[in-house]
């Protein structure tokens, strides 16, 4: 007989084996199916009784022998719908679990790049994230940034008004020669910090990323990626963008 895929119901290769072979057979002893079906003698009382307990096969004694005989196949149409039904649910559950995924703790990622090289592969991966209407944060650009990477920064952020993202810069106070020359970039708007407040690092905020920049003789950026992270010093930014002088 031609094997059908009752697998796809959920029985499996021995059990589609040995119902098939019932329904050629009728009636009949282990002998005979073993034949027919071909399977192991050391299995076949397994997928006999999986196939009874499921209501595939019935189960008759005649002289003190056990024969074996398959169920009208209407049975596998109710096994399919008692499957469909169990798939809904399945599917049910599945569209919880997406809502779940939501607000999951985010996976935090934390990187560490040297170098000048390192913050431009930084700035660089952050411009091709951002898209038209974002707002990028930078705090406390300290004078040695501009210095080092001026030229840099500078086509960075005419690349950056171009794709429609907005920038909110706070320069320490003794860079307010270079803030003056950025806000004339579009889309920018720069203030700065009071003097009683100086960072030598600068911090990149956005799309869920940290960065701390810092300069001088061994340029580094720390990456951190974490929602939580992010919004932590989101707030901060604007708690400070609130005192500093335009």
């Amino acid at each position: 007989m031609e094997q059908l895929n009752l697998e796809a119901i959920g029985l499996t290769t021995g059990e589609s084996k040995v119902y098939l072979a019932l329904l050629k057979l009728g009636i009949s002893t282990i002998g005979k199916i073993i034949k027919e079906a071909q399977v192991s003698n050391s299995k076949i009382y397994d997928i006999l009784d999986r196939l009874n307990k499921k209501g595939l096969i019935g189960i008759s004694l005649k002289n003190n022998v056990r024969n074996f005989e398959a169920k009208n196949p209407s049975v596998i149409n109710e096994m399919i719908s008692n499957k469909e039904e169990s798939l809904k649910k399945i599917k049910a559950d599945s569209n919880r679990l997406q809502e779940m995924y939501k607000y999951a703790e985010p996976l935090q990622e934390a990187e560490i790049l040297q170098g000048n090289k390192g913050i431009k592969t930084f700035t660089d991966m952050m411009l091709s994230k951002l898209n038209k209407g974002d707002t990028f944060y930078i705090l406390g650009a300290p004078k040695e940034s501009t210095e080092e990477l001026g030229a840099y920064f500078q086509e960075w952020h005419q690349e950056r008004a171009k794709k429609g993202v907005y920038c909110k810069i706070l320069f320490n106070e003794d860079s307010k020669e270079r803030g003056e020359l950025r806000k004339k970039t579009k889309l920018t708007e720069v203030r700065y910090l009071p003097g009683h407040i100086k960072t030598p690092a600068l911090v990149d905020i956005g799309k869920d990323y940290v960065a701390t920049l810092i300069f001088g003789e061994r340029p580094l950026c720390i990456v951190v990626k974490n929602k939580k992270v992010y919004e932590s010093y989101l707030n901060y930014f604007d708690l400070l963008w609130k005192i500093a002088k335009k």
